[in-house]
């Protein structure tokens, strides 16, 4: 084989290799369902493991639970939380101003209470739910209902990788989507969206991360205060 055949599979390899090394990235996952822990991360409480990522991208999450003063929510015993990172949380901030050329509000001048309220629908207490036990039940069934922390109706949609019944080939990853369903007088609309990483492990929960195409507002009817 000729040097000039070689050039090509050396950079073929070179991309496996560095492709390989960005998935087993330890303190963030995105990764369609697959996480990689240690085992003291699984040990972590929910706010800790929030707090602790080096790349920082629930520093905003983490500001909400803080001016909330609601770590005893996030951390209370089998829960399932729905993370969303800082740019869903800017989306929500930049809705309460009237023009995208204004700064996001700061979070500190939002009420409290409308943010504990958001939080809330974000967090199915009494459960531990996995990706695999979503797509198992299928979209139609009951058992993919629950309350959220608000006693709104949560909706988790299964979707399987195999899209034909009965067969043995696989398209895609599975996936799970969120629906926070309509609040008539509250809600713009039902919100629905869906996941970068499933499965993560704390010590109280399970927690899936939004998409960064989230909104922390969730369908809520946010006002425009000038």
């Amino acid at each position: 084989m000729s040097i000039k055949n070689y050039i090509p599979l050396a950079a073929l390899f070179l991309t496996l290799l560095l492709a390989s090394v960005a998935c087993q990235k330890d303190n963030y996952y995105n990764d369609g369902g697959l996480s990689r822990q240690s085992e003291a991360e699984k040990n972590m409480s929910t706010y800790d493991f929030l707090a602790s990522r080096p790349n920082h991208p629930f520093d905003s999450l983490v500001k909400i639970i803080d001016l909330t003063n609601t770590k005893n929510l996030v951390n209370q015993d089998n829960i399932t939380f729905f993370a969303v990172t800082n740019d869903g949380i800017i989306r929500f901030q930049s809705r309460f101003n009237p023009d995208d050329r204004q700064q996001p509000r700061l979070l500190s001048t939002i009420g409290v209470d409308t943010l504990k309220m958001l939080l809330n629908r974000f967090i199915i207490p009494d459960h531990r739910i996995m990706l695999e036990q979503t797509v198992a039940s299928g979209i139609s069934d009951l058992s993919n209902f629950y309350d959220d922390s608000n006693s709104d109706s949560i909706v988790l949609h299964g979707i399987s990788g195999i899209p034909t019944p009965g067969s043995q080939v696989r398209t895609g990853a599975d996936k799970m989507e969120y629906e926070h369903r309509k609040i008539p007088g509250v809600d713009t609309t039902s919100y629905r969206m869906g996941m970068q990483t499933h499965n993560l492990i704390t010590k109280n929960a399970v927690i899936h991360i939004l998409r960064d195409a989230a909104n922390f507002a969730a369908g809520f009817k946010t006002r425009y205060i000038r």
